[in-house]
């Protein structure tokens, strides 16, 4: 056992946790002004990059029952976040789409973690900025490493990035 290397991995452990742990009380994130479970923002995280799913392809994605997405889907569109609609071509498929009110709400919570960050990060001076980029680039890689070895599907590709896209898999509720 390297010691040198746990400490280094207690290191970063810890100043994670202390990270998330200030952003857990920053009650001025947006996130904390809406009420949603995490199966319903799992539901539309999913449908903001792959709007009009079926209720089928939904549930193997997130691993539960028709009749908890049933549930799910519901409570959103009683919140007016999501949309039901049968498929043109098979009427037995239902469609889930995102509203105009659950996309605004997803860029709300996207703008205000990107705001928050961009806060964050205008703190720090030119040089940590320039080694946090390459530490976090290569942390990227090493997920990237991670998931193949594991063969687990990557999500889509971001404009310049060197991986190949991917199917998305199954989200984990923890």
């Amino acid at each position: 056992m390297n010691t040198h290397r746990e400490a280094l991995l207690a290191r970063v452990a810890r100043a994670e946790e202390r990270m998330r742990a200030l952003l857990a009380y920053d009650r001025t994130n947006p996130l904390f002004s809406v009420n949603l479970t995490m199966q319903q923002l799992k539901v539309l995280l999913l449908l903001s990059g792959h709007d009009g799913m079926a209720s089928q392809e939904l549930t193997r994605l997130l691993g539960v029952s028709l009749a908890t997405l049933s549930g799910i889907v519901d409570r959103l569109v009683t919140q007016g976040y999501v949309t039901r609609a049968e498929d043109p071509h098979d009427r037995r498929v239902r469609r889930i789409h995102l509203s105009p009110a659950g996309r605004e709400t997803l860029d709300r919570l996207s703008d205000g973690g990107t705001r928050a960050a961009r806060r964050l990060l205008d703190r720090l001076d030119d040089d940590t900025l320039g080694q946090l980029a390459a530490v976090l680039e290569r942390v990227a890689e090493a997920a990237v490493e991670e998931a193949l070895d594991r063969a687990v599907p990557l999500p889509p590709s971001e404009p310049g990035d060197l991986t190949p896209p991917a199917k998305i898999g199954p989200l984990s509720s923890g």
